[in-house]
């Protein structure tokens, strides 16, 4: 083979395997919330549109230690709980559920202990 051949091949093949990359457009927004209770900050992120990608993370004001919460049961409501071990909080209940459009505030509540503490979140823009 000449020279010329083998460079339209070579061009041909990086053609080739570059036709199957490419960036998927994102079918959800991320709709971020926060707020505080008992001693701890809220960061709740819904996955609006894809209410299975939300994401919640407390962060303990006392230490600045952050948990992560993945989301265990969704219906009327939805609730998280710590992927490893966890803190004090032990589970999170935010009153929303997964068709609802993003308002403006949501309620919910945690577990601290024996204590359930109600809070309000508060959209960020």
């Amino acid at each position: 083979m000449n020279r010329r051949t083998l460079l339209l091949m070579f061009l041909f093949w990086v053609g080739a395997l570059l036709s199957g990359v490419h960036a998927e457009a994102k079918a959800y927004d991320l709709v971020k919330y926060r707020g505080k209770a008992a001693g701890v900050t809220i960061a709740f992120d819904f996955g609006s549109g894809y209410p299975e990608a939300s994401e919640l993370t407390i962060i303990d004001e006392a230490n600045g230690k952050k948990t992560a919460f993945t989301m265990d049961y969704m219906g009327d409501q939805m609730r998280f709980v710590p992927k490893k071990g966890g803190g004090r909080i032990k589970s999170v209940t935010v009153n929303m559920s997964g068709e609802d459009a993003p308002p403006a505030k949501v309620t919910g509540s945690c577990v601290a202990g024996e204590k359930t503490v109600s809070f309000t979140l508060v959209k960020k823009k």
